[in-house]
């Protein structure tokens, strides 16, 4: 069996010691990067802004930003100020010529934001002017 002098010994648990915790004063300890800013409520509405044909045709919204929580609210207005309302993501509307020229107002909330943005969609069935 060997024997190791006590001193040696003693010294190398003091060096292992010394190490454990050591902080390199060239790298010092970085505090955590504050959460992204929240991004405020905003949509984008995708579909026909001119109709040729009698027909059904579709638009849809899509939302970014604010809670993440989307309720909409569509508001159709005809010829003759007549108003139809939907909820939902996508609008589906049936057109025809006497429908005329139509107005899509679109309300997106999400938490405490709100939202409004309008389409204009040209009825150009019977023909348009340019």
């Amino acid at each position: 069996m060997r024997h190791v002098p006590l001193f040696a010994l003693s010294a190398s648990i003091t060096s292992a010691v010394l190490l454990v915790g050591c902080q390199s004063a060239v790298a010092p300890v970085q505090p955590a990067p504050p959460p992204p800013a929240a991004q405020s409520l905003s949509f984008q509405i995708a579909g026909p802004s001119q109709i040729d044909a009698n027909g059904s045709f579709s638009w849809e919204a899509f939302a970014f930003g604010g809670s993440g929580q989307y309720q909409y609210l569509w508001e159709v207005t005809r010829q003759g100020g007549q108003i139809t309302t939907s909820t939902g993501r996508e609008l589906s509307l049936l057109v025809t010529y006497p429908d005329g020229d139509l107005v899509l107002r679109l309300t997106v909330t999400s938490g405490n934001e709100r939202r409004v943005e309008s389409l204009s969609v040209s009825n150009c069935i019977g023909g348009c002017r340019k």
